[in-house]
Order: C-alpha cells, then structure tokens, then sequence
C-alpha cells in the first residue's frame, strides 16, 4: 500500500460522517440553549433538532466540503462551512419548557458531541502511526 492509498483509507468516509455529526450536534445544542434561555418566557414553545433523522437525512444529500478561498477576489462560501438546520427544528406540541428534560438533552447531546472528537482523535492518531511507519 503506497502513502496515497493509506491516506485514502484513513481519510474515507468517517471523516465526513464525524464532520456532519458534530455539525449537527453543534447547532442541536444552539437551540436547546435557546429553550433554557427562554424557560421563563409566557407562551413559548420549545424546540428540539433530532439528531439522528437530520443526520439520516444528510446522508441522503451529496456530500458537501468547505471551499477554500485561493484569489482575493473568489466570492466568499455561504456560511463557510456551515449547514442551515433550521428547516429541521421540530417544535413542541404544546407551549412550556421542562427545564430538567432540556439539561438532559443539552448533557446528551454534549456527551455524544465528545465522543464524536474522540474518534476523529483516533483517526488522526492512526494517521500518525502510518505516517511515521512509512518514514
């Protein structure tokens, strides 16, 4: 196995796949925050972005990687690097904010974030390996 094969193999699909999760971690965690923020509010709704139908449906769509600006005069990438979620906020049935349910969401949601970055970690630390193997 030469050196772009091996760097192929560690940088397939997992990479993408951990990008999206904690894409959509990251920004499932801005609209829980935003119901802890608002538990006092009269009237307002809870939301929630659910993590496993959003990323199930971002595996239907094609494959997005940031763009790189190269020349001054490129036009800037949307959001550089960002993906919009807002179409995917789901909103309670009912008015009211359980703040003990939203800390376990924002506890859940942050332990599965963390343990997304470990296994980037491990891949990054297998490349390593490899690249020091091949010296």
């Amino acid at each position: 196995m030469n050196k772009f094969q091996i760097g192929k193999t560690l940088f397939d699909k997992t990479m993408s796949l951990v990008q999206r999760s904690l894409d959509i971690r990251a920004a499932r965690h801005q609209v829980i925050s935003g119901n802890v923020a608002n538990v006092e509010t009269p009237g307002y709704v809870s939301k929630d972005l659910p993590f496993q139908k959003v990323f199930e449906r971002s595996l239907e769509g094609p494959s997005v990687l940031p763009l790189k600006k190269t020349h001054p005069h490129h036009l800037p990438a949307l959001e550089e690097g960002r993906t919009d979620f807002s179409r995917e906020i789901e909103m309670a049935p009912a008015p009211g904010v359980d703040i003990d349910q939203q800390m376990a969401k924002l506890a859940e949601n942050n332990l599965m974030f963390q343990a997304s970055i470990q296994s980037l970690i491990k891949k990054f630390e297998a490349l390593k390996v490899s690249v020091n193997e091949t010296r």
